[in-house]
């Protein structure tokens, strides 16, 4: 793999150092090279700390924060076209997906979101995509180079011996024209929110009879040091929470060492962002509930009658 040039980008820097660390992995020490993107925005030690994960080259971008795809996709041509690399691996957040789509547009690249590993040969790229809702992987491989790769938060990354002098370059931002025009700008609620980090999670479903009912939930979080988490409907459609509390498929993907879930029925899209957890306690009145066959512990019955009655009997 000593030709391979893999060039790395996300706006969350966790994922950022994780997508070095996987690429210094693939290329082995002392070969190929791994360049690392620093968007605007970013924290102010991102270029050091993806130096020592393993970058060869970091390149910080000048500039106010990315919003627009559009943007965001241009200019990582113009670094594509810079950097001329054999894969480019983003991680495949919201924001990921969107800049991956318009770039594989714009330079008629193959693209593949969803990934959880990747491996480097001389037939292509192989990756290991979910598929049916996280209940079955997926085996591809993408035939032709550059090519675009997602990779998911959370996948592993090897650790990788650290380049010893990696280099810089600043690459501004080129001024383009969204395609997009913003009408209005309002601040999100909330947003402090890490629920990935959380060790502890009580989770509300559409058990919950209005939102004027969480307190109910909040209560059992507090006296158990939780945070609260909810399912699509309640944050999407509902709007009781805001999405960083939003655990599933298209949220969240959770890891905790007690996870609770409180009138959750247990479609399938909300057990891929929780199924990692270690004991899973269960409520709700239906016996039958899906959420039940993951429970450690079930409890069937009136969430209102039982949730006051285990945060009373825990000192809440």
């Amino acid at each position: 793999m000593s030709d391979e040039r893999l060039l790395c980008v996300s706006e969350e820097p966790e994922v950022a150092v994780a997508l070095v660390r996987l690429a210094r992995s693939l290329t082995g020490p002392g070969t190929g090279r791994v360049v690392a993107v620093v968007l605007p925005g970013s924290a102010p030690d991102a270029a050091e700390r993806l130096a020592a994960a393993g970058a060869d080259e970091v390149r910080p971008v000048d500039g106010p924060a990315l919003t627009d795809p559009h943007v965001v996709a241009d200019l990582l041509a113009e670094i594509v076209a810079a950097v001329s690399p054999s894969v480019l691996l983003v991680g495949s957040t919201k924001r990921g997906r969107e800049a991956a789509g318009h770039l594989a547009g714009v330079l008629d690249l193959p693209a593949t979101t969803g990934v959880t590993g990747l491996r480097l040969d001389a037939d292509g790229i192989r990756v290991d995509r979910e598929a049916l809702s996280g209940n079955a992987v997926a085996v591809e491989r993408i035939v032709r180079r550059p090519a675009i790769v997602a990779m998911m938060p959370g996948f592993s990354a090897p650790p990788a011996a650290p380049s010893p002098s990696p280099g810089r370059v600043r690459q501004p931002p080129r001024a383009t024209a969204p395609l997009t025009e913003r009408t209005e700008l309002r601040p999100k609620a909330g947003g402090q929110l890490e629920i990935e980090k959380a060790d502890r999670i009580v989770t509300i479903g559409r058990g919950l009879r209005k939102k004027e009912d969480l307190p109910i939930v909040e209560a059992l979080a507090r006296a158990l040091g939780a945070e609260v988490g909810c399912t699509r409907p309640l944050a999407a459609e509902a709007g009781w929470l805001t999405d960083d509390h939003w655990i599933g498929l298209t949220g969240h993907r959770v890891h905790p060492a007690l996870y609770v879930a409180v009138g959750v029925s247990g479609a399938v899209q909300h057990l891929v962002g929780m199924r990692s957890s270690r004991v899973v306690v269960a409520i709700n009145k239906d016996p039958n509930a899906p959420i039940f066959a993951q429970a450690d512990y079930r409890i069937t019955g009136d969430l209102y009658q039982i949730v006051p009655a285990l945060t009373k009997a825990l000192g809440g």
